[in-house]
């Protein structure tokens, strides 16, 4: 187990019937109660239990926390955990176990200024220059697929250390500082045109992505700096930023070094985190809330399949995309419609389904084009996918750089390219993400290499072009009630806040962790805040757009790469899962976080 847990044990010692477990107990440190210690109990050997995987909440002001929810756990197979960066474990205590009541337990920690086993991936690139385009390109798109520095990027920037041994060092001239910074340079572009090739797969062992194939045309241009998601500019400061400011110990980190540390929790005692098992090994990148359905539905892209979460029991009933196996359909992004349909992007066979949750009925469209990829529908406010007033949805395809709309009663398709610059491929522009406007006659659009822009539904044409500089990376976005669009800026660590009807900028809200990587944000039409999917950070962040203040929503485990955060509008609970790149690199995971307010 990774040492960033600051306490990991075995209740082996406790015995008991499966039953109803509940546990409750303190935390202190030098003899005082610790407020904001993220607490865990994780039922090890849930199998098919009927209960989550894992229930978390956080310490109060006295340091008392309470778990309950793992229904089926016994006692001597429930590991804890706790987790407040900072803080390891001194003493543990258990009270005897007595019938009927819950588990008691006191956990004293100690502080610890060694943090590095504790802190996300994020930490280690704070010496990336905000100021430095490359710095911050490494932190959009290098952090788009999977957490970086991640353990395999660290171990490699391990070998690279002074590429000699440090006595030598000390004696090197200028001119052999600088052949050793060009040899780590080359290096690092090794490992950027490796991971050209990795883009284009879910792991290093598995079939090409999109429906390509390694015969195929595109997939040797997708492996060219001309047209993959990295162009050749990107690959020299990229290479270049990496060079000069990743370093090589990833042994020790000071807190007084980690300022991150101190960011105001956006939990209370109250909040519940309730992490369900997929048991699947694959990517099941997105999550759904449907108000036709009491189930959650995920889609698995690597497999070809869909799955419907029991929430009250944690039971998943997987579903095979028509279509599947014979040929691949790449289930990608899933969100629901007023009707309580599912609308799924299908990227491999460049295709949109729509299913009825309550009939469990498909409806497939196809007829988008070649390398299409189908990406995002367009939502509203309350993240609906929306429909303008002839009736047809519109989505995003990364494959083309287009915008496309569809009527969904005759299936009917047209097509809109979206600008990009002189030379460029339509696959590097990366179309990505949209929403629509209250009057449903504007769609906003991100390009993660691009621009932020307006389109005009009725005529065709687009009207707003908002360019950023090169690294910022405009990800998903959402849209409140009054038509201000919120943007997740990957490489720029923070939130851009924009008025559609003004057509002015409002705010670009920095995130407490500029390295965060946000990738995507949530309007919450009932609390008036935007929820931030960060991929790099293991948290949620939440942000009050009315004066700014951002407070972080810890998670309770490492490489929680988050990509969407979708609201139960009935309960205002979040719903997301863990959507780590590549499969089997990360956990695989549901999860439900009751925030308590």
């Amino acid at each position: 187990m990774r040492n960033r847990w600051l306490l990991a044990w075995v209740l082996g010692t406790l015995s008991g019937s499966a039953s109803p477990l509940e546990i409750v107990g303190t935390v202190t440190a030098a003899g005082q109660p610790l407020a904001g210690v993220l607490v865990t109990a994780e039922d090890r050997e849930s199998g098919d239990n009927d209960n989550p995987t894992s229930v978390s909440s956080f310490t109060d002001r006295a340091g008392r926390f309470a778990l309950s929810g793992l229904t089926n756990a016994r006692a001597e197979q429930v590991f804890l955990h706790a987790r407040k960066i900072g803080y390891r474990l001194a003493v543990q205590e258990w009270a005897p176990p007595a019938a009927g009541k819950p588990l008691s337990i006191t956990l004293r920690l100690e502080p610890t200024d060694n943090i590095a086993g504790q802190v996300p991936a994020s930490a280690w690139l704070a010496k990336m220059p905000l100021d430095d385009r490359g710095a911050r390109f490494v932190t959009g798109q290098c952090a788009g697929c999977h957490q970086f520095p991640s353990r395999q990027v660290q171990r490699f920037a391990t070998t690279l250390a002074g590429l000699g041994p440090a006595e030598r060092q000390e004696r090197w001239t200028e001119a052999t500082r600088q052949e050793n910074a060009r040899l780590k340079e080359k290096l690092w572009r090794g490992a950027v045109q490796s991971m050209r090739g990795m883009a284009l797969r879910f792991s290093a062992d598995s079939p090409v992505r999109w429906g390509l194939d390694e015969s195929h045309p595109e997939y040797a241009k997708l492996l060219t700096a001309d047209y993959s998601l990295f162009n050749q500019e990107e690959e020299t400061i990229g290479a270049t930023a990496l060079a000069r400011y990743l370093g090589s110990d990833f042994t020790s980190l000071k807190l007084a070094d980690y300022p991150v540390a101190a960011t105001p929790l956006a939990a209370t005692d109250k909040t519940r985190i309730s992490e369900y098992a997929l048991h699947a090994g694959g990517w099941t990148r997105e999550i759904a809330w449907t108000p036709a359905s009491d189930y959650l539905w995920l889609v698995e892209d690597n497999a070809d399949r869909i799955a419907r979460l029991d929430p009250k029991t944690g039971r998943l009933h997987w579903i095979d995309v028509p279509g599947a196996p014979q040929h691949p359909q790449g289930p990608h992004t899933v969100n629901a419609d007023r009707d309580g349909n599912l609308w799924i992007t299908l990227e491999e066979s460049y295709a949109l389904a729509r299913l009825n949750p309550k009939t469990e009925q498909w409806r497939i469209y196809p007829g988008f084009g070649n390398f299409s990829v189908a990406h995002d529908a367009c939502v509203d406010h309350d993240r609906y996918v929306a429909f303008d007033a002839k009736g047809r949805l519109w989505l995003t395809l990364i494959g083309q750089n287009e915008l496309a709309s569809l009527d969904p009663a005759t299936g009917d398709i047209q097509r809109f390219p979206m600008p990009k610059t002189e030379g460029e491929a339509a696959f590097h522009a990366a179309l990505y993400s949209c929403v629509m406007s209250a009057d449903h006659k504007q769609v906003w659009f991100t390009q993660l290499n691009g621009i932020v822009g307006g389109f005009d539904v009725e005529t065709g044409k687009l009207h707003t072009s908002l360019r950023f500089p090169l690294g910022t990376i405009p990800h998903r976005m959402s849209i409140d009630d009054h038509d201000v669009i919120y943007v997740a800026l990957s490489g720029d660590g923070q939130v851009l806040a924009y008025d559609t009807r003004s057509g002015k900028e409002i705010a670009r809200h920095p995130l407490p962790d500029r390295n965060a990587s946000p990738y995507a944000v949530t309007w919450d039409q009932r609390r008036r805040v935007v929820w931030v999917a960060a991929s790099n950070t293991d948290a949620i962040y939440r942000l009050n757009p009315a004066n700014g203040a951002v407070s972080v929503l810890p998670l309770p485990r490492p490489r929680a790469f988050l990509r969407m955060i979708d609201l139960d509008r009935t309960t205002g609970d979040l719903w997301t899962s863990y959507a780590h790149l590549p499969i089997n690199r990360g956990p695989n995971y549901a999860v439900r976080i009751e925030t308590g307010d």
